[in-house]
This record gives C-alpha cells, structure tokens and sequence, in this order.
C-alpha cells in the first residue's frame, strides 16, 4: 500500500491500493473500507483537497455488511425515540438519530464503544451519510427530485439524504422511513424539511 496524507484542516491518511482505489486509515482499523476518492460513490477532492460532492453516484452501488440488520428494531426505536414535531432548540441531531436507529438494527449500542456505525468511521454531517452508507450495507437506490420526493413509494427502513439547497458547506439531513412516516430525530410530514431541497438520495439495506 502507498500512504499520504491529505492536507485539508480534518487532516487524515489516505493509502492507495494496487487497483488505485483509496481509503482512508480507519478502513484499517474497523476492516470496513470507506472511500474517500471514488466518484461512483458521490464524492470526490477539488485542487485544494476540499470535499466536494458529485452526481455520478450510479444506482445500486454498495458494499455487503457481513451481518444481517433488523429492519423493524431500526423502524420501532427510531418511531420511540423521536419528538412529535420539529421543537425549536431540541431538534438538529438528525444524523445522531438515524445513525443511532442503524446501530439498533444492528444489535449494538449507539453510544458504546463497539457500536458498528462507530466502528465503521461514520461521519457527524448528515448529507455524508451518501457516502457512508453503501459502506455498511446500504445499496443506493435512486435520487430524486423535489416533485418526487414528495410521492417516493418507500419500504420500511429506507433512508434519504440531502443537501440543504445543495451546499455541501452545511450539515444537511438524513431520515428514515419507518412504515409510519419519514422520521429523523422527529416525525416529519413530509421526507422535505428544507424549503430549499432540489433533490435526494434514497438507500435501503441489502441482507447478506
């Protein structure tokens, strides 16, 4: 393997393997592989080392999870856990729910030190959570528009992801459908909470 390092403020290592495909140290540690230049999965690195997201994520691209995830634990806790409405002050931690939903589907505690989003290097910004995903199991579906995200046939367990009027320099938004309605660290109406959302990323589980 060669190293480097990538010279952007969250500084981190990057190897390079013999087929030019690159992931960054933790790949090694969790024995998950997170890309970090691989366009298929949405991303990539502008001339300053700045990450920027792309549009040549292709349908159905993942990474098989080596353990099945339970699909209705996800769905019910989430359902549980999460506040009636949007509350002012209590809610903005969508990411740490849903991650906290997938950890529940996976059998392991959120906030213990084996948890398996944990351990696969997840990231803190809900709309990274497109290129997370496929690395735990979580095949890309399709992205739709604004229109359709209003009428997307979803199945339980299904998360979508978005950019908050596609800017990637804020955290953006992730939920999940639990069979009820889309839910992130509340019960939205709508899979939209932002008035400004041109369109989203739609993943669902694939059982090993």
């Amino acid at each position: 393997m060669n190293k480097k390092t990538n010279n952007n403020k969250n500084d981190f290592e990057v190897y390079t393997d013999e087929n030019g495909l690159k992931y960054t140290n933790d790949s090694f540690l969790t024995g998950i592989y997170r890309f970090v230049e691989f366009k298929e999965f949405g991303y990539t690195y502008d001339e300053n080392g700045n990450l920027v997201e792309t549009t040549t994520l292709d349908p159905g691209m993942f990474k098989n999870s080596p353990i099945g995830w339970n699909v209705e634990n996800a769905c019910n806790w989430l359902h549980n856990k999460a506040y009636p409405q949007y509350i002012k002050g209590k809610c903005g931690g969508c990411a740490k729910a849903v991650r906290s939903a997938i950890d529940i589907g996976f059998n392991t505690d959120p906030n213990g030190p084996n948890s398996y989003t944990g351990r696969a290097g997840r990231p803190s910004w809900a709309w990274k959570y497109i290129d997370f995903l496929p690395n735990i199991g979580f095949k890309f579906l399709t992205k739709v528009s604004r229109d359709q995200m209003k009428s997307f046939n979803a199945q339980p367990g299904d998360i979508a992801v978005y950019q908050k009027g596609g800017n990637p320099a804020v955290p953006g938004h992730i939920c999940m459908w639990t069979g009820v309605q889309w839910t992130s660290d509340f019960k939205q109406n709508s899979m939209i909470v932002y008035g400004n959302t041109p369109s989203a990323y739609i993943f669902r589980f694939v059982q090993p």
